[in-house]
């Protein structure tokens, strides 16, 4: 009886352990259908907040910190990216300002079919339409082997790329 309770305990904790490392999920099993219908919402697979929600929300429950970039202000937290439009500052973020961009890095790489299965061709480089909002994959984006998906409105997909003179990048 003993053994069949250790044997229990210790897959209650495999389990558990399991449960909360599933964020640090690879590329390769993130794309499936429950990706697909948060994604048509504005939202990324183990990260809270969505597109369209105010800055002052998204920091309540989410601990980070503001940085510019050339297209955005950006909100930085363990988990994800959020991009945020200039508006009156350059370095601050007011609470009204609403998302536009949710990026994310994984481990791995995502492939063009698995994307296209849930979202059918691409409209851009890379760049898949989903519901209404756009979702856009960047493999080897870093060389450390890991992916960015990032979720967004057309303009914030679009502003990731400020430049693109060959027009491949920017969805119309």
């Amino acid at each position: 009886m003993k053994m069949l309770n250790r044997a229990v305990l210790i897959l209650f904790a495999f389990l558990l352990f399991i449960s909360i490392n599933a964020e640090n999920t690879s590329a390769s099993t993130y794309v499936n259908k429950e990706f697909s219908t948060l994604a048509k919402k504005g939202k990324l697979k183990g990260v809270s907040g969505q597109v369209g929600m105010t800055y002052g929300s998204l920091k309540k429950n989410n601990k980070g910190k503001v940085a510019p970039s050339e297209a955005f202000l950006l909100y930085n937290t363990k988990k994800a990216t959020y991009g945020f439009f200039y508006g009156k500052s350059y370095t601050k973020i007011s609470s009204n300002q609403k998302v536009v961009l949710i990026s994310r890095d994984l481990s791995g790489n995502i492939k063009a079919n698995q994307i296209q299965k849930y979202f059918g061709k691409p409209v851009a480089k890379n760049a898949y339409k989903a519901g209404k909002y756009y979702i856009r994959v960047l493999n080897n984006y870093h060389e450390d082997g890991t992916v960015t998906i990032q979720v967004g409105t057309k303009d914030g997909i679009n502003s990731v790329y400020t430049t693109d003179e060959e027009g491949i990048y920017h969805i119309k």
